[in-house]
Order: C-alpha cells, then sequence, then structure tokens
C-alpha cells in the first residue's frame, strides 16, 4: 500500500519556472505515470512519454500494447531471464551490419524516436525480453504436422495458368498490291521461313491465359514456332508467332510446403498469443491513472 501511495504523489510531476519580478510561477507538465503493473516480484510503470513516442520498430503503440509488452518483462523477469548487456550489444552490432549503420547513424535513428542513446540500448534490450519469451510461450508450441499440411494441400489445389511467350509482327498495308494478294504473299513468306518486307517485329512478351482476349484465342492451339494466319487491321495484317509457352499445371507439394505451413500457424500463432496474454494477466494487478 504505501508503494501505491508513494505512486500516486508522484504520478504527476512538475517543474517550476519563476518569473523575473513575479511572485507566480508557471506550472509545465514533464510527464505522468499512465499504467502501472504489479507482478509477482516487481513492478513496471507506463508513462505517458511512453505513448508520445514512436517505438523502435516505428509506429505508435496503444496503451493496451504497452500494457501487455511490460506484462512480459515481467514474466521475463519472474523467469530470471538476464539483463544481458553482452546480448545487447552482439544484437546492436548485428543490427549495424545489416544495415550498414555508424554509431552516429544508430543514435541519430534512436533520436529520431525520441529516445536517447542509452534509451535506446533500454528500448532494444526490452525488446529482446520479449522476443525471448515469446519463443518460449508461443514460437516453441507452433509445430504444424506433416498430415495436417498434407490434408490442406488436397483440399486447396493451387493451379499455375497456361502462359504463352508472343512475338507480334506488324505489316503496313501496301500502295501496290491488294489486300487479299498481299495476305497470300504474307501467308507464303511465313510458311517457307521468309523474311517479310516491311514487316514490324514487337519485342517478344509473355501473357497469361486468362489475360488473352477473346478474339486473340486461337493463341491457345499454336504450337511453339507456329504463326498465325495474318489478320486485316484498319492500316495492316498482324502476326503472332508463339515463342514458348508453359502448360496450365498444379503446384506440387513440395513447392507449396512452406507456404501452407505460414498459413497453418497464422491461426495457431493468433490462439497460443491470446492465451499466453490470458495468463500474463491473471498474474498482475494493474492500476490505470
Amino acid at each position: 500500500m504505501k508503494l501505491y501511495t508513494f505512486l500516486c504523489l508522484w504520478s504527476i510531476v512538475f517543474i517550476a519556472t519563476i518569473k523575473s519580478n513575479s511572485v507566480q510561477s508557471d506550472l509545465i507538465l514533464l510527464d505522468q505515470i499512465e499504467v502501472v503493473l504489479f507482478g509477482q516480484e516487481d513492478v513496471q510503470i507506463i508513462t505517458k512519454s511512453d505513448l508520445d513516442r514512436p517505438s523502435l520498430g516505428g509506429g505508435y503503440k496503444t496503451v493496451d500494447d504497452l500494457i501487455f509488452e511490460q506484462a512480459i518483462v515481467l514474466d521475463a523477469k519472474d523467469h530470471k531471464i538476464p539483463n544481458d548487456e553482452d546480448a545487447v550489444d552482439a544484437g546492436i552490432a548485428h543490427m549495424q551490419r545489416e544495415h550498414n549503420l555508424t554509431s552516429e547513424d544508430l543514435e541519430a535513428i534512436f533520436n529520431a524516436s525520441g529516445y536517447t542513446l542509452e534509451e535506446g540500448r533500454e528500448q532494444f534490450q526490452i525488446m529482446q525480453m520479449i522476443n525471448s519469451m515469446l519463443d518460449v510461450k508461443v514460437r516453441s508450441n507452433l509445430i504444424v504436422p506433416r498430415k495436417d499440411v498434407e490434408a490442406y494441400y488436397n483440399a486447396n489445389p493451387e493451379v499455375v495458368e497456361a502462359t504463352y511467350t508472343i512475338e507480334r509482327i506488324f505489316i503496313p498495308l501496301s500502295t501496290k498490291v491488294p489486300q487479299k494478294k498481299q495476305k497470300l504473299i504474307i501467308e507464303h513468306r511465313i510458311k517457307n521461313g521468309h523474311e517479310i518486307p516491311g514487316a514490324l517485329y514487337s519485342d517478344a512478351f509473355t501473357i497469361h491465359h486468362s489475360d488473352i482476349a477473346k478474339a486473340k484465342q486461337f493463341i491457345y492451339t499454336m504450337e511453339i514456332g507456329d504463326y498465325s494466319s495474318p489478320e486485316i487491321m484498319s492500316d495492316g495484317f498482324e502476326v503472332f508467332h508463339l515463342i514458348d509457352k508453359t502448360p496450365e499445371y498444379i503446384k506440387t507439394l513440395d513447392e507449396r510446403y512452406r507456404s501452407i505451413v505460414d498459413t497453418l500457424l497464422r491461426p495457431k500463432y493468433e490462439e497460443l498469443m491470446n492465451q499466453y496474454k490470458e495468463q500474463l494477466m491473471k498474474k498482475i494487478s494493474i492500476v490505470r491513472f
């Protein structure tokens, strides 16, 4: 009870600035305690500044987010997880190497979120403690039996649609040869593997089965190397050359195994997190100011 009274007395901290030639003071709010969490062996405090500052991971956290995190920290202390300075140094060094950050860069990132270098280290240490507890309480229990993966695979086949790699050839209308005769000439040259005078060749492109327009669905039945029959356009003839195609197929279990595991893990992860949260809330007392 003495601790609670002490915290109440210090829940709002003020600093007085005395104006010159005046006995009146301006009271400036520095910080205030928003929530106190009482664990079995320790106490964690959430202040207004904790809510006003973004997390190191980016974004702002709600009071409920912070309560959950601080409850995990209390649980970590109950489990005697040490405040390992060497682990913090190693973790920060790894982050610097991974993102090519100097010590000055790191301090600037901490400052941008409203933390001093030392406060940033403390936040990093808290993140490590939380991750350690989540590894023990949640992630270590995330197991998906192979039979569940196989059952999901069989019930939810994933079809990869066919693709076609095509070259478009455009032949402008001749001013000297009638259209019908020009078409016959184009067909003859294609059949005999000859170049078509004046033809414009596009870069090859790949298109999915479902993206082919209805008027162009003759492409479905073409074989690799085939040319389509010349189609008259407003200002010339259009021909398609099929360079390659990949038939439709169903992905194998091996191809999908990791993604199916991830899909099945999501609801399991949420279930275990909710269970852990319920356990934590039963172990602590929360006082909101």
